[in-house]
């Protein structure tokens, strides 16, 4: 049996960049939320924000990668 290359690991370990960045960040917002304003409407609020946030970080990362090996 032969160790998996990177691309194949990227390939079977599931899950997509933006959307694991829109989960992170969506999480953050919502303890953020909560610890300034102490309310359940601001931790939604942080939750939204965080998750808008981390989804566009992870859409540019993934563009800046995918660029990045095209150029290399």
């Amino acid at each position: 049996m032969r160790e998996l290359t990177l691309d194949e690991i990227e390939q079977v370990s599931g899950g997509g960049t933006i959307g694991d960045f829109a989960a992170d960040g969506g999480a953050f917002g919502t303890i953020v939320g909560t610890l300034f304003t102490n309310t359940l409407a601001g931790a939604a609020r942080g939750g939204l924000v965080g998750a808008g946030m981390g989804a566009s970080f992870g859409a540019g990362h993934m563009a800046g990668t995918a660029l990045y090996d095209w150029l290399s």
